[in-house]
């Protein structure tokens, strides 16, 4: 095993890798080195849903304006550095070893005891720091009050969306729920709000009233209207702006794009993005794994929706995609989530299902989900996802749709495949997505 792969095994351990969520531990680590976090301006996202792509939006839009744009986001889909970025370029493998025996040599003379996330949160802010950075767009890992991330004091912060997820760590209902995640909102910081029930914005717009927070709500303040061909229109506080072009697919997509557009109304005085800037970073963001389309006949779409909430957007798309055709589901999930809810709204619209799992002791037992869904639809279990990929590809006729979902770890070892399986095909001349 070679240094990084060492060092990536050490870290991913860490406490037996544990959730705990406080934030002395975190202080106590940052002040070892001088408090990096306070050393660039960041904006803070967090949400059930959407806060990776919002952010991803963010940081492509300050990147086009010519800013020197950081990116922290969990989880990753195939490789540990692309949590970690700066403008296009991930941190290195030298650079994650480097940083990681500098930051046990302290924490361990300090007794400091990191879990995983804290490390790497850690990590990130050091590096951003180092490099100084003019921007650091951070997303929240879980939650918001709690989280390792809510050290930063950000420009704005943005709750994308809140529903029911994590209920273990984060409360029973929504509202529990949103007061956690409405823990990131700062006294005096403008804070931006996706939609969200009434009952949380009746909630989050009063911890805000609390704080001196101005707040701003999606569909109250700003907004936007959907157009043919993909585009959209948006309404916001100030700016309007029409014909908008957005590289990620559906509608809860615009309505990310809009919480990230108004985020970006209000950094204005601060940071400056002209109309080309951000029509640009719009039309280009990458954020992989999210209605992503990898291969033509059959059409194969890799998504992560991984609760309820993110089921039925992906059900919504789903219905206008298929086009009358037929939809072969490869699915796996965390033992953990409401996946009984998930798979209920996902029978409603799939042909087929082959069940399996991930390589993490939380996956759920194939076997089990197969036994448990109620709809009179072919199921199977195949343990190897890989295996079971390319047995929906090999039954797969061109016309219809393989779509893989419910874990963003599934993605994660699912992608590099289909991406081997469209360089092949591109190889032998065959046409295959042209964003892949």
């Amino acid at each position: 095993m070679d240094k990084y792969s060492e060092t990536l095994e050490r870290i991913y351990h860490l406490r037996g890798g544990m959730i705990d969520l406080r934030l002395d531990r975190m202080d106590r680590a940052l002040a070892l080195f001088d408090h990096p976090e306070k050393k660039f301006p960041s904006l803070h996202i967090a949400g059930t849903n959407g806060k990776g792509s919002t952010s991803a939006m963010l940081h492509a839009v300050l990147s086009q304006a010519g800013y020197r744009a950081a990116l922290y986001t969990s989880p990753h889909l195939v490789s540990f550095t692309e949590r970690i970025r700066i403008g296009d370029d991930e941190i290195t493998a030298d650079e994650v070893v480097g940083l990681a025996e500098e930051i046990w040599q302290r924490i361990d003379a300090a007794d400091v005891p990191l879990t995983f996330f804290e490390f790497v949160t850690a990590m990130a802010f050091i590096f951003f720091a180092r490099r100084q950075v003019d921007v650091a767009v951070i997303e929240v890992g879980l939650g918001g009050r709690l989280d390792a991330t809510n050290v930063v004091t950000p420009l704005v912060s943005v709750i994308t969306t809140v529903s029911k997820d994590h209920e273990a760590y984060l409360g029973p209902d929504e509202l529990s729920i949103g007061r956690e995640k409405g823990g990131i909102i700062k006294a005096a910081i403008p804070v931006v709000c996706g939609k969200v029930s009434p009952a949380v914005t009746e909630l989050l717009r009063t911890m805000a009233h609390d704080r001196g927070a101005p707040a701003y709500f999606l569909g109250t303040d700003f907004g936007f209207f959907l157009k043919n061909e993909g585009l959209f229109d948006y309404t916001g506080l100030k700016q309007h702006y029409s014909q908008i072009e957005l590289a990620l697919r559906g509608r809860h997509q615009r309505a990310n794009a809009s919480v990230a557009l108004a985020t970006l109304e209000i950094l204005q005085e601060r940071f400056a993005v002209g109309e080309e800037a951000l029509r640009q970073g719009l039309r280009t963001v990458l954020w992989p794994g999210r209605l992503e389309t990898m291969i033509e006949r059959p059409t194969v779409i890799l998504d992560g929706a991984h609760n309820t909430e993110g089921i039925r957007a992906l059900v919504d798309e789903l219905n206008d995609l298929r086009q009358g055709r037929k939809v072969k589901l490869l699915f796996a999930t965390m033992a953990d989530k409401e996946w009984e809810l998930m798979l209920r709204e996902l029978a409603k619209t799939v042909n087929e299902v082959i069940f399996t799992r991930v390589a993490m002791d939380r996956s759920a037992d194939p076997d089990r989900l197969a036994k448990s869904l109620t709809k009179p639809i072919p199921r199977r279990a195949i343990g190897d996802c890989r295996i079971a990929l390319q047995t929906l590809l090999d039954e797969a006729g061109p016309d219809d749709v393989v779509l893989v979902a419910g874990s963003l770890y599934l993605i994660g070892e699912i992608r590099p495949m289909l991406l081997d399986l469209a360089a092949a095909r591109t190889a032998r001349g065959e046409t295959v997505n042209p964003h892949v």
